[in-house]
């Protein structure tokens, strides 16, 4: 017993204050107050501030809550890319930025303050609103600092800061200046829960169950090209297919596709009544079902065109006619081939409006309650009338069918209920003035779309896309500056007006547009209504899209010189891919339409985060997951190492049996560092290092199995495939490192000489590789590679005071092995796996428990006789001291196993020959 101890004593066992035990939760806030403390950022970009630059923008998230996972995912994927960027030698000043406007933030307001929008002091309000947002960047940028992310948090971007604000007046002054920007009465999105205008990005889509309603509308008069048929079509009524009754009221057009043949015919029913109808020949089968005909008679028959100009009866309004019409959308999928048209209530009912002059009603208030202009449901909310209008129409026989259907349906993505299309006086931003849409899609093509398919669906967007609706009604937001003249309402639209406003803007804020009468805004200039010449205006109400707000940030943050060393255009923007139609278009737009290009030159999406089933995270469903609460309990860099192995390019699923199942591949990389680090604790770098060409055999095919991992990993850093990134280091070290280099290489490190030259190389090569895996992993697993560096500072005293400010590795050409040497090495390994299948036997019979105790008997052929030259190569690579090699005229390959009937060294267990007083040659060598 004693002597076995004295042995222990004598073996070289590691030492590193590299615990096993990771604490990440615990250490990490260390390093987040070092960092700080240190000036870490600042640093970095000194070190690279005369290289290349990668200008990567940082896309703002809203200032209104403690982020959620999603928020976290894309933040560490963004600073995965700013450190490898960075350690590998480019210049990359991060902003990082907040989104500081919009309902988000002002429904939260409100609610704190417990008041309605349309009572609240808009000053009060708007000072409060900020103070909200600022509180919650603090909130946000301690909780991105805690998963380990480094930027020049000091110096971040909001929106709300005067000079950010001014850039948002000055490019809406360029749009204005090259003729983009138009107010008009068109219907757009509009939520009525939040009573205000929505962007196309803010809508989305769910299924509803609704009436749908087949409805006469009575002809009253025939163009010229039918009075010849006003006996035949004497009572009849066009008959359209409404999923929207509400609409009703602002019908004034039946449509027609005029290529479509269409039919008169006589339904008659069991009860004997007859209903004379016009609908599509195509469909007037399917209408005999649906309205429950027995059958029908065709009278007349004539193309859709033919029906141009024929009037009918509003079903609804008394004095009011709807005007027949052909429009291309009509289609004879469904319904009747005829289309009701409201062009107050439909982007393309008012575009067929334009094309005949068609009026515009939209009888419906910010609340979605109609107005006194349809007296019999005034007051009442538009989805409360829908009943209410069919229930009329059933009593005045005008209703021939009414089913229930199940359709998608646009919802507010804020409050998640149903809006409408409603028309309202609105600032637009055209995207077909100076063929701007032509442009934008000209500008896809110009940018890199990681995946690929990010270019076909922006693309798709960019050519469905409408005019951008400008103008929200809300409070929070920047000011549309506009004045309208108090005589005739005419808008003064002024560059030199809206140049002054951008100004006073930067010195002063957005809230001096509250804080100052139109008077004193307009003071010093000389502005006149180009209307009736008048000089007495008011001020715009309505604020800019907040969409507007970050889609400018090109130009106040990469364009402006108001923050570090950013350039137009950025290199990389990194969003979700909801982004293609949100800030991607909302960024490119302006940007092509004023600077002729786009602001970024690549772009990367990922996915949305969702549970381990794959399903969308939801509170009602419980099934969310904290960021806070995982990093708690596993610490932030098992999370980013979560947010390294998931492929991005699809929806990344979390649960905390994929966090635990990571947390086990963390541990196993630590501890592979750990092992190298303990086992580095007493060598010398600048007396006991030795050069490649001297090294042993293992350790030279070691280095060169590293540069294969440099290769790879660089690669794929390059190409933001950080999946296989994370793949390829886990199977470094946990297969060819703990799996057989390390295991192999222990009886030289345990039992050596400490200065033996076998020790040497081995340590001279285990140094090169920590270092390396150290750099390679530190994007990723940021805390623990800072926490190995420190202890690599102890062995190698002029490294860098941070991993960070390390350079990334670069494969070494000379540590590259020759063909035959792999050919060579690719047949040993073959043979390890028939040597380990052999021992694999033996254990399972009982007659071994550790490979130390078996024998090897191989016999083998010509091809494998470079590989039995070098004995002792074969014992560290077969784990055997007791192998016995016999030459075969055969060209293949035998291997017996049994247990060596050599005796056990008491220091390093091998069953060897030579044992004396318990030891083998060398541990007594050693020993004495």
């Amino acid at each position: 017993m004693n002597e076995e101890k004295n042995y222990s004593k004598t073996l070289n066992l590691p030492r590193t204050d590299f615990q096993m035990k990771a604490n990440l939760a615990r250490k990490e806030p260390a390093f987040i107050e070092e960092w700080d403390k240190e000036h870490l950022y600042i640093k970095i970009c000194e070190k690279n501030k005369n290289r290349e630059k990668f200008i990567f923008h940082d896309g703002p998230p809203y200032a209104n809550a403690s982020i959620h996972i999603g928020t976290g995912l894309n933040k560490v994927l963004k600073d995965f890319i700013v450190k490898y960027r960075s350690m590998s030698g480019n210049y990359v000043p991060f902003t990082p930025g907040w989104d500081c406007h919009g309902l988000p933030i002002e429904q939260l307001v409100l609610k704190e303050m417990k008041i309605d929008k349309s009572k609240v002091d808009r000053l009060v309000f708007r000072k409060q609103a900020a103070d909200f947002a600022r509180k919650f960047i603090e909130i946000q940028k301690s909780e991105f600092k805690r998963l380990g992310v480094i930027a020049d948090w000091d110096h971040p971007y909001l929106t709300l800061d005067p000079k950010y604000e001014m850039s948002i007046i000055k490019v809406f002054g360029d749009l204005v200046k090259k003729g983009f920007i138009y107010r008009r009465k068109k219907p757009v999105y509009w939520c009525p829960t939040c009573e205000t205008a929505m962007a196309d990005a803010e809508v989305e889509y769910a299924d509803i169950n609704s009436d749908s309603i087949f409805v006469k509308f009575r002809i009253i008069s025939l163009p010229e090209a039918f009075k010849t048929k006003e006996t035949v079509l004497e009572g009849f009524s066009v008959l359209i297919w409404t999923t929207t009754p509400w609409t009703l009221p602002a019908n004034v057009a039946l449509a027609f596709n005029k290529d479509y043949e269409y039919v008169a015919a006589v339904y008659k029913f069991e009860d004997l009544r007859e209903e004379k109808l016009i609908v599509a020949k195509d469909l007037a089968e399917s209408v005999k079902d649906k309205i429950k005909a027995v059958n029908f008679e065709i009278v007349f028959k004539a193309k859709g065109v033919d029906f141009v100009n024929v009037k009918c009866q509003s079903p609804l309004i008394a004095d009011r006619w709807s005007q027949c019409i052909v429009a291309e959308f009509v289609s004879v999928e469904d319904g009747t081939g005829i289309v009701h048209i409201a062009p107050g209530h439909g982007p393309e009912d008012y575009q067929a409006g334009l094309e005949y002059g068609l009026e515009i009603i939209s009888p419906v208030d910010d609340k979605g309650l109609y107005t006194k202009e349809v007296p019999e449901f005034e007051s009442i909310h538009v989805y409360r009338a829908n009943p209410l209008i069919i229930e009329k129409l059933e009593k005045e026989g005008k209703i021939l069918a009414k089913l229930r259907l199940s359709h998608s349906y646009p919802h507010c993505w804020r409050c998640k209920n149903p809006i409408i299309f409603r028309a309202t006086p609105q600032w637009f931003l055209s995207v077909e003035h100076n063929d701007l849409r032509k442009r934008l899609l000209e500008s896809v093509k110009n940018v890199q779309w990681i995946p690929k398919y990010g270019k076909n669906r922006i693309t798709a967007m960019l050519e469905g896309r409408p005019d951008w609706c400008l103008s929200r009604q809300r409070l929070w937001g920047v000011p549309i500056p506009v004045f309208y003249c108090r005589e005739c309402g005419e808008p003064l639209l002024d560059s030199e007006v809206i140049d002054r406003i951008s100004a006073l803007f930067g010195e002063k804020g957005s809230n001096s547009w509250f804080e100052m009468s139109a008077e004193e805004l307009l003071k010093g200039t000389v502005a006149k209504c180009s209307s009736c010449n008048c000089s007495n205006f008011k001020k715009e109400k309505d604020i800019l899209d907040v969409w507007f707000d970050s889609g400018v940030s090109y130009e106040a943050v990469l364009s402006s010189g108001n923050y570090r060393d950013l350039e137009y255009p950025a290199d990389l923007y990194v969003e979700g891919s909801d982004q293609h139609r949100g800030w991607f278009q909302t960024s490119m737009i302006p940007s092509v339409a004023i600077k002729g290009k786009s602001p970024y030159k690549s772009v990367l999406t990922h996915g949305f985060v969702v549970d381990g089933q794959g399903k969308k995270m939801s509170k009602s469903i419980g099934n969310i997951v904290s960021s806070e609460q995982l990093i708690n309990k596993y610490g932030a860099d098992v999370v980013r190492l979560w947010v390294a192995s998931s492929d991005y390019k699809e929806d990344i699923r979390i649960s905390d049996e994929i966090i635990k199942g990571l947390s086990d591949t963390y541990r196993k990389i630590r501890n592979t560092i750990r092992f190298l680090l303990g086992n580095l604790a007493d060598f010398d770098l600048a007396i006991q290092a030795l050069p490649f060409e001297y090294m042993q055999e293992t350790d030279k095919y070691a280095l060169n199995r590293l540069q294969q991992l440099i290769s790879c990993t660089v690669s794929s850093y390059k190409n933001y495939e950080f999946h296989r990134v994370a793949t390829a280091i886990n199977n470094f070290c946990i297969v060819f490192l703990s799996g057989f280099y390390l295991d192999a290489l222990k009886d030289v490190l345990y039992c050596d000489k400490k200065d033996s030259r076998e020790r040497k190389s081995a340590q001279s090569a285990m140094l090169e590789i920590c270092s390396v895996i150290i750099r390679l992993v530190s994007p990723i697993l940021s805390f623990t590679a800072e926490e190995a560096w420190k202890e690599m500072r102890k062995l190698v005293h002029d490294l860098p005071q941070s991993v960070f400010l390390a350079d990334f590795p670069a494969a070494n050409g000379k540590c590259i092995l020759n063909v035959e040497t792999l050919e060579k090495w690719e047949k040993i390994f073959y043979v390890r796996k028939e040597a380990l299948a052999s021992y694999e036997k033996l254990r399972r019979n009982k007659v071994i428990g550790s490979n130390l105790e078996a024998s090897l008997n191989i016999t083998y052929g010509q091809k494998y006789n470079e590989v039995f030259k070098d004995v002792k190569l074969m014992n560290l690579t077969l784990g055997s001291w007791d192998i016995k090699c016999n030459f075969s005229d055969k060209d293949d390959l035998l291997i017996e196993a049994a247990k060596s009937e050599y005796g056990k060294c008491a220091r390093c267990w091998r069953h060897i020959d030579g044992i004396k007083d318990g030891l083998c040659p060398r541990c007594r060598e050693v020993v004495e």
